[in-house]
């Protein structure tokens, strides 16, 4: 419902705008993501495959992260996509495969393939430090808090506060070697914003991302309800960029790099609340199961990796707007289906 919700309210946005239908194409795949609910509930299953898919997405993105790097010498892995969609993918499929750790090293009889999803884990982590992609991180310590309390059963004290020792140490060294790029990609946030504060907003990521906010909430303001609309926004950012009030530099951006700013101002706090309701159903959906199934990790681990998506994707929304691009739209429809079909397969069996 929550799904449907979303592609209708964004009919009605898009009417508004001007009726670009073209602009119905990545809202329709959460429409289209629920035929495949539907089918993958009734159809018979092997409930392990998805544990695969996640583990070997994990360890793929590793391998384009390092030929991007140390192959083709670029200073952003990217896997053939945008590097901040790239890195954000990538470690949240860090996160699932945590999460298939979990599910194997409960099932007790799988050694392979525990030590094969806490490897695919930190591959998944090395391909967004090696992206480059720092709004991401900002996400790491609270997924890693999360999941290791839930886990509390399952990991005895001391496996935890190891794991905590080794996160911490594994983090310092990975800021200390220069080949990541991960100290560079930090001493930029510095130097942007100190660069922002003398006027420089050419090539200035954090800059023109202030810029960016700042027209946002220009916009906002001119129709906090349903917003201004995508198309109506070019002329509306051109006319505040001739009034000084915003920089150039940022006319060629069509959204925020910020999901919730986007949302206010294009389609103001009616779009902000569905947006909302896309992220916090599944989120409350999946942690309830997880309350359910405290310490049944056959279900567990499923429905805290489907939980894992949207708290994710909150995050990342902080400094991109993941639903402006295909991929953004497809891994949070699909893998939440996915993930929700999985926990009902086994809460049934």
């Amino acid at each position: 419902m929550a799904f449907a919700a979303y592609f209708l309210s964004m009919i009605l946005f898009v009417y508004l705008d001007g009726w670009h239908t073209r602009e119905l194409d990545r809202p329709m795949r959460f429409l289209l993501a629920l035929p495949v609910l539907l089918v993958l509930l009734k159809l018979p299953y092997q409930k392990n495959f998805l544990w695969y898919g996640v583990i070997f997405g994990a360890l793929g993105a590793f391998c384009f992260a390092v030929f991007d790097r140390w192959v083709l010498g670029q200073d952003r892995a990217n896997g053939f996509e945008h590097p901040i969609m790239f890195g954000n993918t990538s470690l949240l499929l860090g996160g699932l495969s945590f999460c298939a750790f979990l599910y194997f090293k409960s099932e007790k009889n799988t050694p392979v393939l525990t030590v094969l999803a806490f490897m695919a884990a930190l591959c998944g982590v090395f391909a967004s430090l090696l992206s480059g992609t720092r709004g991401g991180w900002i996400s790491l310590p609270i997924i890693c808090v999360f999941i290791l309390w839930q886990s509390r059963d399952l990991l005895d004290k001391k496996i935890r506060i190891w794991g905590a020792c080794l996160l911490i140490a594994l983090g310092v060294s990975i800021v200390s070697v220069p080949q990541f790029g991960v100290a560079k990609r930090l001493h930029e946030v510095v130097t942007d914003i100190e660069r922002y504060q003398t006027g420089d907003f050419v090539y200035n990521s954090v800059g023109q991302r202030f810029e960016m906010w700042k027209g946002a909430v220009y916009m906002f303001k001119m129709a906090p309800v349903l917003g201004v609309g995508e198309y109506h926004s070019v002329a509306i950012k051109q006319k505040l960029a001739d009034q000084g009030l915003i920089s150039e530099s940022i006319l060629r951006f069509s959204h925020a790099h910020n999901e919730y700013l986007t949302s206010l101002s294009l389609r103001g706090i009616v779009g902000l609340l569905f947006l909302l309701l896309v992220y916090l159903v599944p989120l409350k959906l999946f942690l309830n199961k997880v309350r359910s199934h405290q310490h049944n990790w056959n279900v567990k681990a499923y429905a805290l990796a489907g939980a894992l998506i949207p708290m994710s994707y909150m995050d990342f929304a902080l400094t991109q707007s993941m639903f402006s691009h295909n991929i953004g739209v497809m891994f949070y429809a699909f893998s939440i289906v996915f993930f929700w079909a999985a926990t009902r397969w086994v809460e049934r069996d």
